[in-house]
């Protein structure tokens, strides 16, 4: 007498696994392979002077995330602006402004947008 068996696809999977064991990948080869295909750059950056107001903008590619994007203004950390990637900022006119933006991501990388431009006088 001849006994068959009927595998269902888990337990095909299951005797392939056991056959052939896959080593789990440790998470610091992950990681670095994660940071070797993708690396935080910044792509642009622009402050639009227009009457008493400054519209800035940045833009990045290769951020792991999560993203944290943080705006400064001579000096100061602006925290209504952080994690956004375009803002309005009021000025005072014929001043000059020290701006930066700071982009860092999950792997720790960063990269930082900068200039200092002059407020423009005029009606908003």
């Amino acid at each position: 007498m001849r006994t068959s068996y009927r595998l269902v696809p888990p337990a095909v999977l299951a005797i392939g696994l056991l056959l052939c064991p896959v080593p789990p990948a440790s998470a610091s080869s992950t990681a670095a392979a994660r940071t070797t295909a993708m690396a935080l750059t910044l792509d642009g950056g622009s402050c639009e002077p227009l009457a008493r107001r400054f519209l800035c903008s940045v833009s990045y590619s290769g951020a792991v995330a999560p993203v944290a994007v943080r705006w400064y203004v001579n000096g100061g950390h602006i925290p209504a602006y952080d994690n956004r990637s375009f803002v309005g900022i009021g000025c005072q006119p014929t001043a000059r402004y020290d701006i930066r933006a700071v982009i860092s991501d999950a792997t720790g990388a960063s990269v930082e947008y900068h200039t200092t431009p002059v407020c423009r006088s005029g009606n908003p």
